[in-house]
């Protein structure tokens, strides 16, 4: 795998960032001391096995600007094993703080991950595509990465990247703490993605949140989606007297 990036572990000792944690998941000051101190301890899961892989996809689809890329980024599984370690001891408060650091984290190096293919590649991430994603509605173009897009594809992606990520018959990967999906490439520079809707202000991006009430939706409404399997523990683990 590609080294993790540079700018995203020293995050877990970066005071802005934790503080802006906090705010997002609405915990109380007097929680800060516990968080910074779990954040410290995923530091060496991280220096030791968090990492990435991109490969470029051979697969043409007409009318697309540049090619594709498949990625993928793991935190490792170290980080699983300290929220586990937590969950197993009866220690939820601390085992959600892994959950949501964690997901902040992989957050933030989409963000990263754009920045190093204009770097390195003289290219621009057009667009992320996640599995069970939709490209487009109609055309064959969009047909042919829809397809591609079905969730039952992950083993391929999986085995297309040629990292330490499996995953089982639920398609839920391992470790945990992994993403992957398809970067659309672009020579423009416009319409470049900023990986995360957070903080751009790109108001013509196709990819752009819906606004609700005059307010710009800054991160997707999941509010109707199933729990992740790391949440899913967490909470059925809470609903035992």
């Amino acid at each position: 795998m590609q080294t993790f990036f540079s700018e995203i572990t020293p995050l877990c000792r970066n005071e802005q960032f934790l503080h802006s944690v906090m705010e997002k998941y609405h915990y109380d000051p007097e929680e800060y001391p516990n968080l910074k101190r779990l954040a410290g301890e995923m530091i060496p899961c991280l220096e030791t096995e968090a990492g990435w892989q991109d490969r470029e996809i051979q697969e043409t689809f007409p009318g697309r600007d540049q090619s594709f890329l498949a990625v993928g980024i793991t935190l490792g599984k170290g980080i699983d094993d300290l929220q586990e370690n937590y969950l197993q001891d009866g220690l939820l408060t601390e085992s959600y703080m892994i959950e949501v650091l964690s997901s902040e984290l992989l957050l933030k190096s989409y963000q990263a991950y754009t920045k190093w293919v204009a770097d390195h590649r003289e290219l621009h991430v057009a667009r992320l595509y996640f599995l069970g994603s939709v490209a487009g509605e109609s055309g064959s173009s969009e047909k042919k990465l829809n397809d591609r897009l079905q969730l039952e594809n992950l083993p391929v992606l999986l085995w297309e990247l040629q990292m330490p990520v499996t995953c089982n018959e639920a398609y839920c990967m391992i470790p945990k703490k992994s993403v992957v999906f398809y970067a659309e490439l672009t020579k423009d520079a416009f319409t470049k993605c900023a990986g995360i809707c957070l903080g751009c202000g790109r108001r013509d991006c196709p990819n752009r949140m819906e606004e609700k009430e005059n307010f710009p939706l800054r991160f997707a409404d999941m509010t109707d989606r199933p729990l992740s399997y790391g949440y899913a523990r967490i909470f059925s683990k809470a609903d035992v007297k």
